[in-house]
Parts: structure tokens; sequence; C-alpha cells
């Protein structure tokens, strides 16, 4: 089922184009369904696991100050794995420093262990991976804080954001990451029974050893570029925590936990230690992903593992809340209220499936692989709530879990991790296509041994039928035709429309206000009433064509955006193509739709420019909507007493039916 009815016409067995992709993006984007700023923590870079317009759904008036180590490096990591060289980047720098901050502030606990002074089987008395994220400060609240992963995560990617060239190393911080070194040897991490990812029952497993080898090999990667660093921790202890990492994970693999009594076979987390920690080769990765497929995927998401209790069916009206539970004992009570298939699914994972068959298919370019990640990507789509959820439309939940027999949105709803993921599957996915579309066309030009470009419709359906006999010759020829001219197709142009939806040109049509004098000729003050009919006439359009309108960048005139479009909303409309420059902002922007395949553009060479980006190889459908677009926006500036004329388009502008 997709929840949201607004991403079902992409989820869909076809082959996924970039330029679907990007309808996609800008769709999430628009609805703020990867928008994590807004919950950040009053004073810091971090954010809560969870939306802060959720946290009355916890039980805790506080829930909203609570930041989760873990949750904020994968946020981290997908905002510096996605903009390398961008603000985003930048970002994840700050993310990673306010961590930092608050592990230095708290540095005495580590200390305490090393020196024998402490009880590491306190949990309270561990390195606390849950906190205050406004004051970055210690909760006073029990929780389990034997969760050595979390610091795994930490050191791996405050060592990659330095090796990356975007955090420099400093001394403090160098200060931390041998404490942290020298803590993890003295609780000897590789056999340290803890509470894992997922902060229940405390066992060795897999998923809480491989953050910390990974670790240890990106600290290793550091100061192997700069040789001059030096960890302050005892000699050989670096070396030592890799040996026993790697030598128990070995011992462990692919399964979770192997410890009498406490076996687990498969668990989710373990993906991980294939994306992004890449701390296993690849046939360990493919068996992990394969037992996860195997045993865990479902219809909605994927369970955590088997015989999870944590959200199983009807779990609200069971135990009253989301009360998290520690011993083993309270989690033995809650385990018999789960039945097989009754688990909840969690909606953080096919995202990262997609992410680990993006990752093989750009190593090894296997189309099957590329296959899965998109189908993948479209099940974490499918997750995104509709406008039946409680807790609001256009969310990443936690997870689905039952009630009754109906599977419903978590109260943990938007969900950082989640975000992060879908963040990181969006990016990879749209990397994968990119080379799918290059390594196509590459292939494609093996037939022109001319170098023209060009080939025979009839010449290019011989060789495809010759590949593949099955293929049914009348429909390749019908099909190619689309992309053809003369009987000749271009090379180019048919793989940029197959897999970019590259060939097929907007179409447009500029007009200027009935009575008004053209723009070049017109006051500052004109263009704004300008603007001021035009967008008064737009935003009460509705159907298709019902839209938001995006002041310029740093534009006064339009009172419910003052200073303008976002960032945000600036790369949206870049991307799809949208977007005009202009030496003055004011008076000037753009009107979309939701799906950004349809614009208006005001003030930008003519009083109004619609455009329509049409179906892929249709530009017969885009004329028709332009015509359409073009009389509901006259109907609707008839209203207030006004109408528009046509005029010639930009000499610079392709028309649409010069488009093939």
């Amino acid at each position: 089922k997709v929840h949201q009815p607004a991403l079902a016409p992409f989820v869909k067995d076809e082959f996924l184009t970039r330029e679907g992709l990007e309808k996609i993006r800008g769709m999430l984007e628009r609805n703020r369904a990867l928008n994590w700023a807004s919950g950040q923590a009053k004073g810091s870079s971090l954010c809560p696991s969870l939306g802060v317009s959720q946290a009355a759904n916890t039980g805790s008036v506080d829930f909203n100050k609570h930041v989760w180590v873990r949750d904020n490096m994968f946020m981290a990591m997908a905002l510096h794995a996605t903009d390398i060289d961008g603000d985003s980047s930048a970002q994840a720098a700050a993310i990673v420093g306010d961590v930092a901050t608050f592990f230095l502030k708290t540095a005495a606990r580590l200390d305490d262990i090393i020196a024998g002074h402490a009880d590491p089987r306190d949990a309270m008395l561990r390195p606390h991976v849950r906190f205050n994220g406004e004051t970055l400060e210690e909760d006073d609240e029990f929780w389990n804080h034997k969760q050595n992963d979390a610091l795994g995560y930490f050191i791996w990617l405050r060592c990659r954001l330095c090796v990356d060239g975007k955090m420099p190393m400093t001394g403090n911080h160098l200060r931390l990451l041998g404490l942290m070194v020298e803590y993890l040897m003295k609780i000897e991490y590789w056999r340290d029974e803890d509470a894992g990812p997922w902060e229940e029952e405390e066992r060795i497993g897999a998923s809480s050893i491989g953050p910390v080898l990974a670790a240890a090999q990106e600290l290793r990667k550091l100061l192997n570029k700069y040789p001059g660093m030096m960890v302050p921790c005892q000699d050989g202890t670096l070396e030592a925590i890799e040996q026993k990492g790697a030598e128990t994970l070995k011992e462990i693999l692919p399964n979770e936990c192997i410890q009498d009594g406490r076996q687990r076979e498969t668990d989710a987390a373990l993906l991980f230690l294939v994306y992004p920690l890449r701390v296993v080769d690849k046939d360990m990765g493919r068996a992990i992903v394969k037992a996860v497929e195997e045993q865990l995927v479902g219809s909605v998401g994927v369970r955590r593992f088997n015989g999870d209790s944590y959200w199983c069916k009807d779990f609200k009206r069971k135990f009253g809340r989301t009360t998290k539970v520690f011993t083993a004992e309270a989690i033995n009570d809650r385990n018999a209220y789960v039945s097989a298939g009754e688990e909840a699914q969690w909606c953080l994972f096919d995202s990262l499936l997609s992410c680990i068959y993006g990752l093989w298919y750009q190593e090894e370019r296997d189309v099957a692989d590329l296959l899965q990640q998109q189908q993948y990507l479209l099940r974490s789509l499918a997750q995104v709530t509709g406008p039946d959820c409680p807790a609001g439309p256009w969310l990443c939940p936690e997870c689905y879990s039952l009630s009754k027999d109906t599977w419903i949105a978590s109260d943990v709803s938007p969900h950082l991790w989640t975000q992060a993921n879908l963040h990181l599957a969006l990016f990879s996915m749209d990397k994968s296509l990119e080379m799918s579309h290059g390594e196509v066309k590459s292939e494609f030009k093996k037939f022109d041994t001319g170098n023209i470009g060009k080939i025979a419709v009839e010449d290019l359906v011989a060789v495809l039928t010759k590949l593949n006999p099955e293929l049914p010759a009348k429909d390749v020829s019908e099909l190619l035709e689309d992309f053809a001219h003369e009987g000749v197709v271009s090379f180019d142009k048919l793989i940029d429309g197959l897999f970019s939806g590259e060939m097929t040109a907007p179409a447009r049509a500029a007009f200027n206000l009935r009575g008004l004098r053209p723009l070049g000729e017109m006051s500052p003050d004109e263009i704004r009433e300008v603007e001021r009919v035009i967008t008064e006439a737009l935003l009460g359009l509705h159907g298709e064509f019902q839209g938001e309108y995006f002041p310029l960048p740093s534009s006064d005139s339009f009172p419910a955006c003052m200073g303008g479009m976002s960032d945000q909303d600036q790369k949206t409309l870049c991307k799809s193509g949208l977007m005009f420059d202009s030496a003055e902002s004011s008076g000037r922007g753009i009107f979309a739709n939701g799906t950004f395949d349809v614009a208006v553009l005001v003030n930008s060479s003519s009083h109004v420019e619609l455009v329509v980006r049409p179906p892929l190889g249709d530009n017969l459908t885009g004329a028709a909507r332009l015509w359409s677009l073009e009389k509901v926006v006259r109907d609707s500036l008839r209203l207030s007493g006004h109408d528009i004329v046509k005029i010639d388009l930009r000499p610079s502008e392709t028309r649409p039916e010069e488009a093939n």
C-alpha cells in the first residue's frame, strides 16, 4: 500500500528516470518530509529522534529535548555524504562538534572506568548516549547507556570528516578519541554485553562490535594521512581494538549473536556493517542482505529481528504507552505478547537496502542490483504517511505496527533516522541513474561505427532483435519512431529520453497583462503590482494546477514570504529547471504545482510565462496541458477584471513544436 496518494503514480514496476526522481524529491522537499531542521533542540545543531510535534505522544513532556548520539551521527553522515563540498557538510561538522562537546564535558565517565573507579556493569556510569540536546547535559532518568555502537559511530564519523578535509582535528577532540579508545579496550568491547542499537536485552552482538571496528579502521586511516598526528593512548591499544574486533566478527557473522541462550541469527542492524560502515567484505555483505531479505523483510517494512515485541500488535492497548523497558525480566514479560508475523515493520531499512544495492551497482554495474535499488527506494516512498495518519501527512515514521488487523504508523513520526536514510537513498539512486544513463549511451555508441551519432530506425531494430530474438520488432519500431526524425534515431536523444527524461522540451507561452506596459518599461512599483495581481489569481487555482508561489531570493514584495524563497526551495526549482535569474528580485518569482511539472514565471522576461514539463517523449501532452493552464489562469484573472495577451517567446527559448 502506498500511504501518501501523491506518491502513488511513482511507485510502480517501471524503470525510474532521473526526471521522475526529481519530481519525487521535489514533492518530498516541498512537503517537508525530509525537513529535520525545524526539530532542532534549542541552542545546538542536534535533533531529537522524533519530530517535536510528536513529543506529546510519548508520554514525556521533555522528550523533544532528548537527543541520541547514534541517530544524530546518521543524520550528519547523510548530510556529509550527499553534499560533501557544500553547506550540508558544514552542518554535519556542527552536529559532530556538538556531540564532541557533550562527551568532553562528561569525559570523567571515561576516566573513571579506565582507572577502575567506576563499575562498567552499571549502565548509568557509562558514557551517556542519550542526553539533553538543549543544554548538552546528562539526564538523570535511567537509561541503558551500554551502547558501544553509538561511541563507534561517533569516532568513525569524526575521523571521516577530518580525513575528507571537512573538520580539522583539534587537540581536545584528539584527546577525546584517545580516551574513548582506552575505554573500549578497558571494557573489552569485543566481549562486552551491551544493549546494542535497540537498547534492549544485553548480549555480545555483531551490530555493536562492527561500528567500533569501523571506527578503529577510520582512525587508522586518519593517522596514515597525517603521520605526525598521535592518539594519546597506550601503545598497541588501537592495534588490539582492530584485531580483537575483526577476530570476533569472523566468529559471529553472519549471525548477530551466538552466545548460549541468547542466540540471534539475523538482525537488521547488521545492515549497517554493510553500509555505511563497509566493515565487511562483499561476500559477507551479500550473505547479510540475503538473510535479512529472507527472514525480516515484510509487506510494509522490515522487522528489526524476529520476536521483536516493541511496537508489536496492539502495543498501545496492551501496554498503555510507548514505555521502554531494559531488564531481561521486563523484556521477557513483554515478549510473551508477540506472535510471529505481528512484529512492527520498521521504515529505516528499506532505504538502507536501497543504498546497499546502489553501492553494489556503482561498483559492479550489475543491472540486477540497480533494479533492487529502485525496488527498495519505492518501498521507502510507500511508507511516507498519508492524510489518514493521526500524526499528519508527509512524515517518515519510525515503523508501522498492527492495530487489530491494520498497519498504522507509529507515534514516533517523523523519525530522524528514517529521514536520514531516505535522504541517502534518493542521492544514491540519482547517482546510479546517472551512471546507467552514461553506460547505456556508451553501449549504443558501439553501434555507431561511423561516429555520426545516429542510426536508421530499421537498422537499430535489426540490431536489437538480433541481440534478443524475443523482442517484438513491430513494437520496438513504434517505440523508436517516437525518438526519431525522418526515420533516423539520435543516440543521445534516445538515451537521454529513456533514462533521464531530458529529450522532451518544456512547453512554454509568454503573456503580458492587457493594458499594461511591457516589463522593461515598468517602474518597480508597477512590477510589484503585476506580481500582486498574478499571484492572487494563481493562488486561487485548484486541482492539478494548485501550487505555491516562491518569490526570488531576497525579494521583499510578497508579504507571505518576506526575504524570498528558502535555499532548499531554490535548489528544488533549479533541479526542476524552473528557476530564473534577475538583477532585481522584487516583484519576481515562480509559481509551481505540487509535482513541479507546471510553473508560472512572474516578471521574468514578460509579465507571465507559462511552463509545462510534459511526460517523457510526449510533446503533444505538454502542449495540451499548456493550453489548459492558459485557460484556467485567464479565467482566474478575469475574476478580478484582468486578462492576458500572448506575446512572442524569448528568442533563446525552444518552441514546443521544435522539440523533435
